[in-house]
């Protein structure tokens, strides 16, 4: 294994951690006595236990992560369709499925490019602008099209980020407190939108649930699309900078995606004794799921698998490929040095993104 990923939550930022993920799929599990976690990593393993009701998304006994309970984060993050299960997690599920599904895609793909146009032209694009659009416009687009006024997005995104840096596993108490009074900004901001604007066709979804449940879960889903997003629109930029291709095409994109995947894993928590795909587990232990490995398993059909599977899977895949789309067509307008961007790629991002950044060399 040398050359390979230290362990499995050093994948992603791996030149190239393939080889070791498709080493794992064909063991299709491995116990990480180091991390404390089960890996299953074989098409099999994955879709059994992103399709196991023991399998959860947080353990029983902890459903809000301690360093934020009791504070309006862990309320909101309480609330949040990914952490729910059950009956809750059902009536959640529809509701932000049919609200996404009423959010056309056209018109998300075309105020992506309007936003990023009018970004990439208010300065030279190098690799730090790249960062900072890449960083900006998945959460930007979703405020804007929920009806957030275009100068309060740069502010809309930096409080996301805020949120998302305090659910960081390393996060310390600054970091949380931060956080903290981000998401207290982001619910005020969303209950003052203006009622006839994008929240209508989500009020009507939300018909019969509480009102913070609605504001928690639009929340989580700009949440949802910032490290995602950027890693996804990342991926299709640094996949031009080494020559075109049909970014137009969600197929291509999905191909793509099979062979160098954004979401390289997610965590589930085992609730009770079972076995899963020829696997004993044990009511609290931890299942990294490799997504990226399964979708390298060569004993299974080829599948992108960034989005996930199951009752848990991302319902907002076509709304996350049309904001990319979007800006690479204003990037293709800006007409860049596509070489030199893609010249000094690095990968830096959380765990579970494979997060390309440009401008590390600028910076340097």
């Amino acid at each position: 294994m040398n050359g390979w990923p230290e362990h499995a939550l050093a994948a992603a930022s791996h030149p190239d951690p393939y080889p070791y993920y498709r080493a794992l799929a064909e063991d299709g599990w491995r116990r990480d006595a180091k991390l404390g976690l089960w890996l299953a990593a074989s098409r099999r393993a994955v879709g059994a236990v992103l399709g196991s009701p023991v399998c959860r998304v947080r353990p029983a006994r902890e459903p809000v992560p301690a360093g934020i309970a009791g504070s309006p984060l862990g309320e909101v993050f309480g609330r949040w369709l990914r952490m729910s299960e059950g009956d809750a997690h059902a009536r959640l599920r529809t509701a932000v499925g049919e609200g996404l599904a009423a959010l056309p895609c056209n018109e998300a793909e075309q105020t992506a490019r309007r936003l990023a146009w009018a970004f990439l032209t208010a300065g030279a694009v190098d690799g730090r602008r790249l960062d900072s659009l890449v960083d900006f416009l998945p959460v930007a687009t979703l405020a804007s099209l929920l009806g957030w006024q275009e100068a309060a997005l740069a502010e809309a995104a930096a409080g996301i980020a805020r949120v998302c840096r305090a659910l960081a596993a390393d996060a310390d108490a600054v970091a949380r407190e931060r956080g903290a009074e981000a998401c207290g900004t982001l619910l005020a901001d969303l209950a003052a939108l203006p009622a006839e604007g994008g929240l209508r066709r989500w009020r009507a979804e939300f018909a019969g649930l509480d009102a913070a449940v609605l504001c928690a879960n639009l929340l989580g889903i700009l949440f949802q699309s910032r490290d995602a997003g950027a890693g996804l629109l990342s991926a299709g930029i640094a996949w031009r900078c080494l020559g075109e291709w049909n970014h137009a095409d969600p197929g291509e994109w999905r191909a793509r995606l099979r062979q160098d995947p954004v979401l390289h894993h997610t965590r589930r928590f085992v609730e009770a004794d079972a076995t899963l795909a020829g696997q004993t587990l044990r009511a609290g232990d931890q299942v990294l799921v490799l997504l990226a490995a399964a979708a390298h398993d060569p004993a299974a059909p080829g599948e992108a698998m960034d989005f996930g599977r199951g009752r848990h899977a991302c319902p907002g895949e076509a709304q996350a490929l049309a904001i990319a789309r979007g800006a690479l067509d204003a990037l293709e307008e800006s007409r860049p040095d596509w070489r030199a961007l893609g010249g000094g790629i690095v990968f830096q991002g959380p765990p579970n993104v494979r997060m390309r950044r440009f401008g590390a060399g600028e910076r340097a």
